[in-house]
């Protein structure tokens, strides 16, 4: 039997179609994965199968849900199938857990109830252990806030989980545990619609892909298939940005030295993260900053930047130690690429409104703005959405965008890449790249892709436990 059966969806904001006559059948006990391009629409099809399409759009078609068969314009019909027939894991933690709740909080209050033991074994099924269950979700990091919400939604029993990049932020590590969940709870009968820019996913799961381009489904079929000989266009280049398949480049050598850490310790809350580091960073070249969720490279790539305070040792910027005056003076050169672009814009502006303010505040970023936003794909249609009416990747893209227009001496894209779509990603990366090399930009690029970071940083950083130090290379 099918739990789930779309038939001609149709979306439609402000009269511009943005899907047009999607059809997708997953069965109980099967995995579908729907990839696409970034605000391409996939995000919608879980949005209006969980009845939680904006109001501005209009949709038509149709979506079975086991024996019930609603129009794909009665979203309130749709959400009152919740926990019955559909559970839905969003693609942003932030916006869907309760901010004044701790983590173990949270998940006792999850029916089915569970007492204090059987909540942490649960947490613990996911990597988080009882300091984790005491934190707000803001003391989490990104793969850490995401483990959580899987844990909120997977202890559900609908027979339909539409989960929306589920490994989002998290390393290769917490990734398998997670697709192994995925593929228990797969094995118990239900059914999985999961939207991913991850390739590892199918390949891990097998099952069946779905590709969406330009609004459509554009091929069907067995992963293995669909991976090894893919008929569309965005498949084959999905497939083609594979890391591991770029060309190994020399290391560039080097400017000036942009920060230096010594004997830096870090922490959060009082609880020490990693440390005493020793590690400098130059203009022109590309740090990658590796290390398992919740270790502390948000962490370490903040206090770099000065906003968070050092536990001990100093910082030194552009050859000087770091003091007020200095911070003040050089603040616009030292900037982050968030891991979550949905936190760094005014909510109901205009994305355009929020680029011509930096523009306006700073004129020399005026003239950088077009060509950039040329190179990474944003279209004058996207900035003139709010940011809750984009993907995370448009947000993304506009993000860095903004941030490159400053030309600054140190940028740390903290996870910058993790709502792209691969091809997406791999012109981000490269642009990032390219920037360093003929602009003199010093990155620190915190990831979990190995094979994108042997393929392009000058020098690898591995972050340990306190007491262990930073493992180097290059």
């Amino acid at each position: 039997m099918n739990a789930l059966r779309i038939e001609g969806l149709g979306i439609r904001h402000d009269g511009r179609a943005m899907l047009r006559d999607v059809c997708l059948e997953v069965a109980e006990g099967e995995s579908l994965c729907l990839i696409g391009a970034s605000g391409g629409g996939k995000s919608l099809i879980a949005a209006a199968v969980a009845g939680l399409l904006p109001g501005c759009m209009e949709a038509t078609g149709w979506i079975d849900l086991g024996p019930h068969r609603l129009r794909a314009a009665d979203q309130r019909g749709l959400r009152a199938l919740w926990h019955s027939r559909t559970c839905l894991l969003p693609q942003e933690p932030a916006q869907a857990l309760a901010p004044l709740l701790p983590a173990l909080s949270q998940l006792r209050l999850t029916p089915p109830w569970l007492d204090r033991a059987g909540a942490l074994g649960w947490l613990a099924r996911l990597g988080l252990d009882a300091r984790a269950a005491a934190r707000l979700p803001f003391q989490l990091s990104g793969g850490m806030a995401q483990r959580l919400l899987a844990a909120l939604v997977l202890r559900g029993r609908a027979p339909l989980l539409l989960a929306d990049e589920p490994t989002k932020g998290l390393d290769p590590a917490r990734r398998a545990e997670l697709l192994a969940l995925f593929a228990t709870l797969r094995a118990e009968g239900r059914a999985l619609l999961l939207i991913t820019h991850d390739l590892a996913v199918p390949q891990a799961l097998g099952g069946r892909i779905a590709v969406l381009e330009e609004g459509r489904i554009a091929e069907c079929g067995p992963a293995e298939s669909v991976l090894a000989a893919p008929r569309s266009a965005f498949a084959r280049a999905c497939v083609a940005a594979d890391p591991r398949l770029w060309p190994a480049r020399a290391p560039a050598a080097g400017g000036e030295e942009v920060a230096r850490a010594e004997a830096l310790a870090i922490g959060r809350g009082g609880r020490a993260l990693a440390g005493p580091l020793d590690f400098s960073l130059h203009a022109g070249r590309m740090t990658a900053l590796l290390g398992p969720s919740g270790i502390g490279k948000t962490t370490l790539g903040d206090t770099l930047l000065a906003l968070a305070p050092p536990a001990a040792g100093r910082l030194c910027w552009l050859g000087r130690p770091l003091d007020t005056r200095l911070r003040q003076s050089l603040r616009t050169r030292f900037q982050k690429l968030h891991q979550d672009p949905t936190r760094v814009f005014p909510r109901q502006r205009p994305l355009g409104e929020s680029l011509a303010d930096l523009a306006r505040l700073r004129p020399g970023t005026a003239p950088a703005l077009p060509p950039l936003l040329e190179r990474l794909g944003i279209s004058p249609a996207l900035l003139r959405r709010p940011p809750e009416a984009v993907s995370g990747g448009e947000a993304q893209r506009v993000a860095l965008a903004r941030l490159l227009a400053l030309r600054p001496a140190l940028l740390v894209a903290d996870e910058p890449c993790s709502r792209l779509d691969p091809p997406t990603r791999r012109a981000a990366l490269h642009l990032l790249r390219g920037l360093a090399d003929a602009e003199g930009l010093g990155v620190l690029l915190i990831t979990h892709d190995a094979a994108a970071a042997r393929a392009l940083a000058d020098a690898t950083l591995s972050l340990g436990p306190p007491g262990g130090g930073m493992a180097g290379q290059g």
